[in-house]
Formats: structure tokens, C-alpha cells, sequence
């Protein structure tokens, strides 16, 4: 069992590390000297904005100062209780390019982020449709950017990871959680040309698509149950044949996606939970993933344990050695992810530490999904 549970380690940090290696090729191969596209095509923003009177005004002056200058930038009040509006208002008065949109009340079977954004996919007017969140800022050429890989890569829709800004060390190891996805989950050289639903991957921070594509798609009506809208989305593309991209989003804009570790907690828990399909097979494959995620978050301490048995039992040198080897290339390579990513190396040691985030998260999510009390988000529950 010793020696099998070693093997499990080491197998894992040798995935991690090939599986990275690959990522990272892919991803500097097509963001690679790209540049500005010729085409001066019409360019919806869409936001979708609830209580976001903190993060908006500084998210629409970032958007306002693009290099694609031929834009349209929606807002929509999600029903906000704050001065969302208001500011958006202040803007619009500036900038004609701004408009305010007054969110309908949300109706029966829709999720609120999805509500919000099906009423600004209608409203837009654009050739492609750009959805962000209110607490990012984008870069000057964030739109010049996505439009080029999507234009060079031939595909239907683009999403990807942004700068992570936290306050603190611990917001910023819950958030690392996303590096579960190039360290070790999604193959997305080969998810590229693949398709795979399963490790089709996107983040509502940058979420850029084709306008009809999302009319062939019927909106966002065919997912308005789902809970992690960006995921849902991106799968559906890959059912029904449209290629969807993800690439890195770091050098494009930046995002303080928490103000709290707590607030963190809760997205991040309902996040994961969303992702994760339900049914007998997937719920056993989740068990097995838990239990393997629970191995490696603890793996160095094994690794020390299996080295001080070693060194009175040699029975113990095989499993050491492959502890050892097996937790260095795991976290080593988290490391490097993290910083690619624009984490910081403090941030980039904690690996066992988020790992173990992304298990407690888990499980917790899923008591509160069995209980049927659901994810609270922004005054409204999830169930």
C-alpha cells in the first residue's frame, strides 16, 4: 500500500510537470508576436455589474482607452442597492460609447450573473461581444489582444486568466486555486484542437465571443440553470462545434476578484461545485480525485515521514525516494505556474496548502448543495 501510494505521488509529478511544460509551449507559441488585427469591426463590452459601485468606474475608464476604438460598452444594473448607477451614469454623460442598462427582475430558472448577461447579449449591437467582470482593468490593446489570437487561432470564443491582485497572502493562496487547471488538469494544447466538453475551460473575467455564434447558440438560454456560467458556456460551444480558445490573460487586464478571505471562500466553493457533474460515475470519479488531492496535499510530509522510517527500515527507501522525487516536480512545478501567471513566489509555495483548499472547498460546497441551503452570492442563494 506504502509503495502504491508513493507511485500515485510521483506519477502525478511527473504529469504536473509534463503536462506544464506543454501548456506553456502552447501558450507562448500562439501569443507570440501577435498584433493588432486590421479589422476595426464593431466590439461589445458587456458588464454585468450588482453593488459593484468600487470596482465600475475604474473598470469603464480602463475599457475607454483602448486601441479598438470602435466600441460599445454596456453596463447593466444588476439591481444593484448601491451607486452602481449612479456612476455609471456620470460616465455615460462623458462618453457616449457608455450606456447604462436597468436589469429586468430576475425571473424563475435563471441564475442572476446569467439573467444579467443574456439581457446584454440582446442589447448588444456588436460584431463580437466582450463579456467582463466590474472588478477588472484591462490594458490598453485587452480588446486588440483577444481579437488577434481569436482571429489567428481560428476560433469561435476566448477566455483566460488575468493578473490575480490580492490584499493579502491568504486571498491569494484561495485564489491560486485556478493553477488546478494548466498544473494539473487541462491539456489545452491539445484541448485546442480536441474539443473535449470535459476540459473546456473559460473565466467571466475576459470571456470574448463571436456575436453569431452566440445566436446560433440560442443565448445563454440552453445553460441559464448552471451555476458556473463561463464553464457552461465554453462546453457548450464544444458540443456543438464551435471552437473555443484559452490562452493567458495576464499581459491584457487585471483583476482583484476578492476583498476577503471569507468572500472568496464562498465564490471559489460555488465555483467548484458548478463545475463538477453530477450523476454515479462522476461522483465516484470526484471520490477518487478527493482522496488523490488529500495524498498529494500532504505528500511532503509524507515524503519526510517515509525518510525518517528509511532510515531505520530500508523497506521505506523506495517509497521515500518516490515521495520525494514525485512532491518536488508537483510543487516545483506549481511554482513556476503560479508565476507565469503573475502569482507571487510567496503565493507559489503554499501549493499543498491549496490543494487542500480545493478539497475542503469541494466538500463543503457539497454539503451545503445536499442540505439545500445552497451558495449565498451577493444577497441571492444558490440552490
Amino acid at each position: 500500500m506504502i509503495v502504491l501510494l508513493s507511485s500515485i505521488i510521483l506519477f502525478v509529478g511527473l504529469w504536473s510537470a509534463f503536462l506544464y511544460t506543454s501548456n506553456r509551449r502552447y501558450f507562448d507559441r500562439i501569443t507570440k508576436n501577435w498584433q493588432d488585427p486590421e479589422s476595426q469591426e464593431l466590439v461589445t463590452i458587456a458588464i454585468p455589474a450588482r453593488n459593484e459601485e468600487h470596482h465600475i468606474e475604474a473598470c469603464v475608464r480602463s475599457l475607454l482607452k483602448q486601441t479598438h476604438v470602435n466600441l460599445e460598452i454596456l453596463v447593466l444594473d444588476d439591481n444593484s442597492t448601491d451607486a452602481t448607477a449612479s456612476k455609471v451614469l456620470a460616465l455615460q454623460a462623458q462618453d457616449c460609447r457608455v450606456r447604462l442598462i436597468q436589469g429586468r427582475v430576475l425571473e424563475k430558472r435563471w441564475r442572476g450573473k446569467l439573467f444579467a448577461m443574456q439581457q446584454l447579449y440582446e442589447a448588444a449591437k456588436g460584431k463580437y461581444i466582450l463579456f467582463s467582470d466590474a472588478d477588472t482593468q484591462h490594458t490598453v490593446d485587452s480588446v486588440a489582444y483577444g481579437l488577434a489570437l481569436l482571429e489567428k487561432q481560428g476560433g469561435s470564443m476566448i477566455s483566460g486568466y488575468p493578473k490575480q491582485i490580492a490584499k493579502s497572502l491568504g486571498i491569494e493562496v484561495l485564489v491560486s486555486v485556478m493553477l488546478f487547471n494548466p498544473a494539473l488538469f487541462v491539456p489545452f494544447r491539445y484541448q485546442a484542437s480536441l474539443q473535449w466538453p470535459l476540459f473546456s475551460m473559460a473565466i467571466g473575467q475576459y470571456l470574448l465571443i463571436k456575436r453569431d455564434v452566440l445566436d446560433a447558440l440560442g443565448g445563454f438560454v440552453p445553460i441559464k440553470s448552471q451555476i458556473c456560467d463561463d464553464v457552461a458556456l465554453a462546453r457548450l460551444c464544444a458540443k456543438r462545434g464551435y471552437k473555443q480558445l484559452f490562452a493567458p490573460m495576464q499581459t491584457a487586464l487585471q483583476c482583484e476578484m476578492f476583498t476577503s478571505f471569507n468572500q472568496g471562500w464562498k465564490s471559489l466553493e460555488r465555483s467548484i461545485n458548478g463545475v463538477v457533474k453530477q450523476g454515479i460515475l462522476g461522483f465516484l470519479l470526484i471520490l477518487v480525485i478527493v482522496l488523490v488531492l488529500l495524498l498529494l496535499s500532504f505528500s511532503p510530509l509524507l515524503g519526510l515521514w517515509f525518510g525518517v522510517l528509511a532510515v531505520s527500515n530500508q523497506l521505506f527507501f523506495l517509497p521515500f525516494l518516490f515521495t520525494l522525487l514525485g512532491s518536488f516536480l508537483l510543487f516545483a512545478t506549481w511554482k513556476r505556474c503560479a508565476m507565469y501567471f503573475g502569482f507571487s513566489k510567496k503565493a507559489g509555495l503554499f501549493g499543498p496548502v491549496t490543494i487542500l483548499l480545493v478539497v475542503l472547498m469541494y466538500l463543503n460546497g457539497m454539503l451545503l448543495r445536499l442540505s439545500g441551503k445552497g451558495f449565498e452570492w451577493k444577497g441571492r442563494v444558490i440552490s
